[in-house]
């Protein structure tokens, strides 16, 4: 007689933290000053490279499921310079109707100090559903480069808009004001992704936000007639001030991820030039 097959035991959700915080020390180093991490978050061994501290952050798990929440706190002290990237894409995986996956981030950059978030892809999987809260504070003399990057499906199974919900947030202040509120929830079972969906003409888009910073960009900055000329047929991109002098915003949807990396190196390259800095390798 065969036995009894036994129960299979439901999967425990992962609650992973990161909190970080770059500073800089009296040779004009940066180095980390606090590092703590829980799974399913992981970083490598930092790099300097005489321009800016390189972490990168991955993710060892398959990715996220339903329950999983990840809180991430980094600061950048006075003067410091750090580059934060992730060498592999985000996945957000299928999971059962009333289940989401949470994802809390803070930033704070202080006085002089720069930040560089460069992500690899959020990618949102079919019935899946997730939520992201940002909160990023700049102080005065601050310099950010802050990037979004999601993918609405994996393109190697013709999957597009094929999750549940998609809820981001994400307030932006600059010397203690707030030059960006943004909020959006998107279902496309209700139709609130058309905007997205339909822009290039039912190719597959892939969305990049980037929020700059720094003092030494205005109105007459060369940065946004070298972004306009980057418009093409398989990629809509623009630039907007936002509310609080020295900050702007730069909004990428591209047909294909070929497309989207070579524009957001473009954008990258210039704005660094326009900054006077030399950009860090990221080593991916």
């Amino acid at each position: 007689m065969k036995p009894a097959s036994q129960p299979v035991p439901s999967r425990q959700s992962v609650s992973g933290h990161l909190r970080l915080r770059c500073e800089r020390n009296n040779a004009g180093v940066s180095y980390l000053a606090k590092k703590e991490f829980k799974s399913p978050i992981h970083i490598s061994k930092p790099y300097w490279d005489e321009n800016s501290l390189l972490l990168n952050l991955m993710c060892p798990t398959a990715g996220m499921l339903g329950g999983d929440k990840v809180e991430l706190e980094v600061s950048v002290g006075p003067g410091a310079s750090l580059t934060l990237s992730n060498p592999s894409s985000l996945r957000i995986h299928k999971m059962d109707a009333g289940s989401e996956a949470n994802w809390n981030q803070s930033f704070r950059v202080s006085r002089d100090a720069f930040l560089e978030n460069n992500p690899e892809w959020l990618i949102l999987q079919g019935e899946s559903t997730f939520t992201q809260r940002s909160s990023i504070d700049v102080e005065e003399g601050g310099e950010l480069f802050f990037i979004e990057a999601i993918a609405p499906g994996r393109i190697a199974h013709q999957e597009s808009f094929a999750f549940r919900q998609f809820s981001n947030r994400l307030a932006f202040r600059y010397q203690n004001k707030l030059a960006l509120l943004e909020k959006h929830c998107i279902s496309p079972e209700l139709g609130t992704s058309a905007a997205w969906d339909n822009e290039l003409g039912g190719k597959h888009p892939f969305y990049i936000s980037i929020l700059l910073a720094s003092p030494k960009l205005d109105s007459s900055s060369s940065l946004w007639s070298e972004i306009r000329e980057l418009q093409q047929d398989k990629v809509r991109i623009g630039s907007s001030s936002l509310a609080q002098k020295s900050t702007w915003c730069v909004k990428i949807l591209a047909a294909d991820p070929i497309a989207a990396r070579s524009v957001l190196k473009s954008v990258r390259d210039s704005f660094y030039r326009e900054i006077g800095r030399s950009p860090a390798s990221l080593r991916r």
